[in-house]
């Protein structure tokens, strides 16, 4: 495996860190400073060097020129020519040269130079300027040397052979080649020694610049780096402890005022969330906010309770696989997607009607309200729809207990107006019938009314306990009795419609439950029986006790559930009589409350124009205790 920053070129391993690219940039404008320093010092030196061996070239060229007139004043051209060797002997002296001004070499300590050709552009510049030239020269065996090119300038003592200066002021030229190694040995040398000083001068440089880079910047910038990303983390505590008054110090002084800035925000919107949490906690219907994708992005409690899931669990999923269990949007033809008509279709508020599904699997009717809204994501205004989800059981239950709560204060007025003059008649018919004078006949009457009021009192005492509320803790109830009870209370209802109602009841079965709830239950199956027979018919209720469940059974002889109503016969505020009256659509709903709430099943099997049955299947007291 390679390492990280393996085999990385350059200018990657530059961009990791700033430290190292200040290095790097500081590094190269130093060496291209030392290089063109070099250069310049290099070229300096080498003319120093080279004007050095030029002003002992003229003191040597003086002396050998002063000898070499005198020995042309005297004609000596042997002793000329030995000066000319002898001097091309001497150390660092490659060779001397006497050439005319037509580059004819008349004198030379070269051999077999001698009355050759000289050709070399230093001869002409220095017979054109009158003035000595010196420069580097490559000879023909490939050495090197510094010539030195002096012209012999003609004087008076010389017009015999040369004429008169003014028509030949140049008699000839002196030509000194002296050894170049030790030139080129001192240049090289000299540019050595600086080089190296330059480089020890870069690195000394270049760590002082990294050392104080790292101390005074990068070290800083990198707490700075950390407490930015221990925010970043969450840690809203962090701050930057950098002392001083430079830039850097003020920018970690802004940076931790930024950061109180920051937590001080934050532990407002926090507030401001856990508020907003509250509040619609407090809302008892379900309430949830959805975005464009059908994500939840808010719950309340009571949504979180009817869907049976945590609030963590709720949010981020989708709407339709939250609540519909669904592992793909809802059809918009078929389901009123608030989403789709809300945001989409532009609609300001919908209500309509859904089946949401718990996560036992459970069927939940409810009624949505649903309101376009914005809420700001990442500082962006994203569009979302607030949803509010009422269960229309839970409702059915308020509203029952409303009814109940209406129909305990008509049955208190019914024990007032009616119970408690019935007693007092009872009382004073027992005393006339005590009288002695009293005849057979009358007593007769009055035994009869008093069996009357009885009944009377039967049917106020079965209203009293059918208003009566859900007892908590639940009773043990003798079916027998409740049944033969509601029996009575909806017997002239039966007679007026043509039905016969029959009871039969098994042995003594009983349930744990509420007694008020009991009488409720079967109050609403047989009086639906009863409307479900609009020519009249017999109307059966039945119930036994088997294998530890009490089972209650009524059956109608009516018109029967068409198959593609049997789905709705238990939902709320659903209703369909037989006979055309108007009913609220809640007496079932109510039954299968009633025995889910107890523990129960409910099922429901009927055919056209035969007639109903509904079963309730029950744990049994008997077995429960």
């Amino acid at each position: 495996m390679k390492r990280d920053g393996e085999n990385r070129p350059l200018s990657g391993w530059a961009q990791g860190s700033l430290q190292r690219r200040f290095a790097l940039i500081s590094g190269l404008l130093l060496l291209i400073t030392s290089v063109v320093f070099l250069v310049l010092v290099g070229n300096a030196y080498r003319n120093r060097i080279l004007a050095s061996h030029e002003h002992a070239s003229m003191s040597v060229n003086l002396l050998l020129q002063a000898a070499l007139e005198n020995a042309m004043i005297k004609r000596d051209l042997d002793g000329l020519q030995d000066i000319v060797a002898r001097l091309g002997a001497q150390d660092g002296i490659g060779g001397v040269m006497i050439a005319n001004p037509e580059g004819e070499v008349r004198f030379s300590s070269y051999p077999g130079r001698l009355y050759q050709p000289l050709s070399d552009p230093a001869l002409a510049a220095a017979l054109t300027s009158r003035e000595q030239q010196t420069g580097f020269r490559t000879l023909a065996d490939g050495s090197e040397v510094l010539r030195s090119v002096n012209p012999v300038h003609n004087k008076p003592e010389c017009k015999e052979c040369h004429g008169a200066a003014a028509q030949n002021p140049i008699n000839g030229l002196l030509v000194v080649d002296y050894d170049s190694s030790a030139a080129r040995r001192d240049t090289r040398n000299g540019v050595i020694l600086l080089s190296v000083l330059g480089i020890v001068v870069l690195l000394t440089l270049e760590g002082g610049l990294w050392i104080a880079l790292k101390r005074i910047v990068i070290a800083r910038v990198n707490r700075l780096g950390r407490a930015t990303r221990r925010i970043a983390g969450g840690d809203l505590a962090e701050r930057v402890d950098d002392r001083g008054s430079d830039e850097i110090a003020g920018l970690g002084a802004d940076f931790n005022d930024m950061a109180d800035r920051l937590e001080e925000t934050l532990g407002a919107l926090k507030a401001s969330e856990a508020f907003l949490q509250a509040l619609i906690d407090a809302v008892p219907d379900g309430v949830r906010v959805i975005d464009p994708e059908f994500r939840i992005l808010m719950a309340n409690t009571t949504y979180c309770a009817q869907v049976g899931a945590r609030r963590e669990e709720v949010i981020g999923t989708h709407c339709y696989a939250s609540s519909h269990r669904r592992s793909a949007p809802c059809v918009a033809t078929l389901v009123e997607c608030p989403v789709v008509r809300c945001i989409r279709g532009g609609e300001t508020q919908l209500k309509c009607s859904h089946t949401h599904i718990a996560e036992g699997g459970g069927k939940m009717p409810v009624e949505v309200i649903a309101a376009p809204a914005t809420i700001k994501i990442d500082g962006a205004a994203v569009p979302c729809v607030v949803e509010s989800i009422r269960d229309l059981e839970a409702q059915l239950n308020i509203s029952q207990e409303q009814r109940l709560s209406e129909m305990g204060m008509l049955a208190a007025g019914v024990a007032h107006e009616v119970h408690n003059p019935l007693s007092s008649i009872a009382l004073a018919l027992r005393a006339i019938g005590a009288e002695p004078e009293q005849t057979e006949r009358a007593r007769k009457y009055i035994r009869i009314a008093e069996t009357e009021i009885a009944n009377c009192q039967s049917i106020t005492d079965a209203l009293l306990r059918l208003a009566a509320p859900s007892q908590r803790p639940p009773e043990l109830v003798a079916m027998r009795r409740i049944i033969a009870d509601t029996i009575s209370l909806l017997s002239f209802e039966a007679d007026q419609r043509g039905v016969a109602v029959e009871m039969e009841v098994r042995g003594g079965p009983r349930v744990l439950a509420g007694d008020s709830d009991m009488r409720i239950l079967i109050f609403n199956l047989l009086h639906n029986a009863i409307h479900a027979m609009p020519h009249g018919g017999t109307a059966r209720v039945l119930c036994w006790a088997e294998d530890g469940r009490t089972v209650l059974q009524v059956v109608d002889s009516g018109i029967g559930i068409s198959p593609r109503d049997r789905e709705n016969v238990l939902m709320p505020f659903w209703t369909k009589r037989a006979d055309g009256t108007q009913g609220r659509g809640l007496g079932l709903s109510i039954v299968k409350n009633t025995v889910d709430r107890l523990g129960g099943t409910i099922g429901l099997e009927s055919r056209l124009d035969e007639g109903t049955t509904f079963t309730v299947d029950l744990p049994s007291a008997d077995e429960a205790t």
